[in-house]
């Protein structure tokens, strides 16, 4: 057998160019407006910078948890305020309710229904029930 003479090309790829470093685009737009360069270092050599940018998404995320945490104590002193609250209101509502069975259950005996019918002129009858028996013859 014949060797092929025909060979594929190799194709040499370029290198690729080294990565860019990552863009704080936050703090560029906000360079444009405060000068950070004074607060957080110049460029002046042996003191780049005095607080390194790359930590201040670090910084943002503690910020965040923070805020969030302080907010998550909040609702839950709001909650046990309003479960304090809504049990002091079961509570007067148990005893309005106790009160007024208890008005309730003693309007209906005998001598508070004589009282207040007296007004209207019906008297209590004083002779007992009498009982009729019908004898029959079988």
């Amino acid at each position: 057998m014949s060797l092929n003479r025909r060979r594929p090309k190799v194709e040499v790829k370029a290198p690729k160019p080294p990565k860019k470093k990552r863009q704080y685009d936050v703090f560029n737009w906000l360079n444009k407006f405060l000068p950070l360069d004074k607060i957080f270092g110049e460029k002046v050599p042996g003191q780049e910078e005095r607080v390194p940018v790359k930590y201040f998404y670090y910084v943002a995320w503690v910020v965040a948890l923070l805020v969030s945490y302080e907010w998550l104590g909040y609702k839950s002193e709001q909650y046990v305020r309003n479960s304090i609250k809504l049990q002091k209101e079961v509570d007067n509502l148990r005893a309005e309710y106790t009160s007024i069975h208890a008005d309730y259950m003693k309007s209906g005996k005998q001598s508070v229904v004589i009282e207040k019918v007296k007004d209207i002129g019906l008297e209590e009858n004083l002779t007992p029930p009498k009982k009729i028996i019908i004898k029959t013859d079988d």
